[in-house]
């Protein structure tokens, strides 16, 4: 067995841990996954340092790419993480050298937030990867490196510090994850080219969203929508993980796709549709597209209220799914018009 076998066997098992284990192993899992990341990092070259005590505040560990160091902090937990975990990490970041990156790797993903919150009006030094970013870089063969270079030209490029590697293709007979990470550039021959087998790399309609329940809800209405109307059509969806970064990724996938596809922009409305219309109008730099902004949220669509005190976790998703299984559609296309809307872009582009 080859050691990038070993690697994916050993990444294998850790992702196998059934959901209701009992907190110790999930705790044996944290600690395994770190010592995992060391392995891999040493078998791409990234010449890693374990977990370290600079002035007694805790750092993961730390890798080197290109002549510079990167501060890393990897969580594996039950829940998506809040922004109060990342903004911890961020401190110990701007306590360093100027200039200085750090990667946080959360593999139960992140809060729909907890992006937004970690942007607005702050200095853009952290990168954000979760698992599907994992899953494509070890199980599928992208490779770690080649990932976080794509998303470090991203977030240089875009300011989209959450570019996710993957993206989820629908049509009207399945739902199934896509690698978006299709290309590499080199440097020493200044040629561009793929590094995974190419999927479909355009879809008749590209959606952008805010985070994974909305995901969720997307994918199931468009299948239905899709699969009602016998229509052959594909689409590809994409989380921005916030509200606010929603121009950033969709201007950085635009790019990255060079895509005639037309690009609906599926956001909540907050109770002030009009001021997300123009957040949208004025951080789109491409002009095919379109937004369907359900008001105040994508849970009125489906009838259900979130309680904004809580964060969506994955019951929230589950109960979203089966409400959007059970959404009659034809009885709210006439009642809501970005929902019609929403459906038309499904429909026709």
């Amino acid at each position: 067995m080859s050691r990038l076998d070993e690697i994916r066997t050993d990444y294998e098992g850790l992702a196998s841990l059934p959901v209701d284990a009992d907190g110790n192993a999930k705790r044996r899992r944290g600690f395994a996954f770190e010592r995992f990341l060391n392995r891999l990092f040493v078998y791409e070259d990234l010449e890693p340092r374990t977990g370290y005590r600079p002035s007694g505040e805790q750092i993961d560990g730390s890798i080197y790419l290109d002549g510079r160091i990167y501060l890393l902090e990897a969580k594996w937990h039950a829940d998506p993480l809040p922004a109060s975990t990342l903004y911890q990490f961020k401190g110990k970041v701007d306590g360093k050298l100027a200039g200085t990156i750090g990667i946080f790797i959360s593999m139960s993903g992140y809060a729909e937030d907890a992006v937004d919150a970690l942007i607005l009006g702050k200095a853009l030094n952290i990168i954000l990867l979760d698992q599907r970013d994992m899953d494509a870089a070890i199980i599928r063969g992208g490779g770690f490196k080649n990932i976080l270079k794509h998303k470090l030209r991203k977030a240089a490029e875009e300011g989209a510090i959450y570019f996710p590697t993957e993206g989820e293709l629908v049509t009207a007979t399945k739902t199934r994850s896509i690698e978006i990470d299709l290309l590499r550039f080199d440097q020493t021959t200044g040629s561009v080219f793929a590094t995974l087998p190419a999927e479909p790399d355009t879809a008749d309609l590209l959606i952008v969203c805010e985070g994974d329940s909305d995901r969720v809800v997307i994918a199931t209405l468009a299948e239905r929508i899709l699969a009602g109307a016998g229509s052959s059509r594909s689409i590809k969806i994409l989380t921005a993980m916030g509200k606010i970064t929603i121009p950033r990724v969709a201007n950085a996938m635009w790019n990255t796709f060079h895509s005639e596809s037309k690009v609906l922009i599926v956001t909540d409305g907050d109770n002030d549709p009009a001021g997300t219309a123009m957040m949208l109008a004025n951080g789109l730099e491409f002009g095919d597209w379109v937004a369907a902004i359900p008001n105040p949220s994508i849970e009125t669509w489906l009838g259900l209220k979130l309680d904004s005190s809580r964060r969506p976790g994955k019951s929230w998703i589950e109960v979203s799914r089966r409400a959007a299984e059970m959404l009659d559609i034809d009885a709210l296309r006439q009642q809501d018009d970005q929902f019609d809307k929403f459906c038309a872009a499904i429909l026709d582009g």
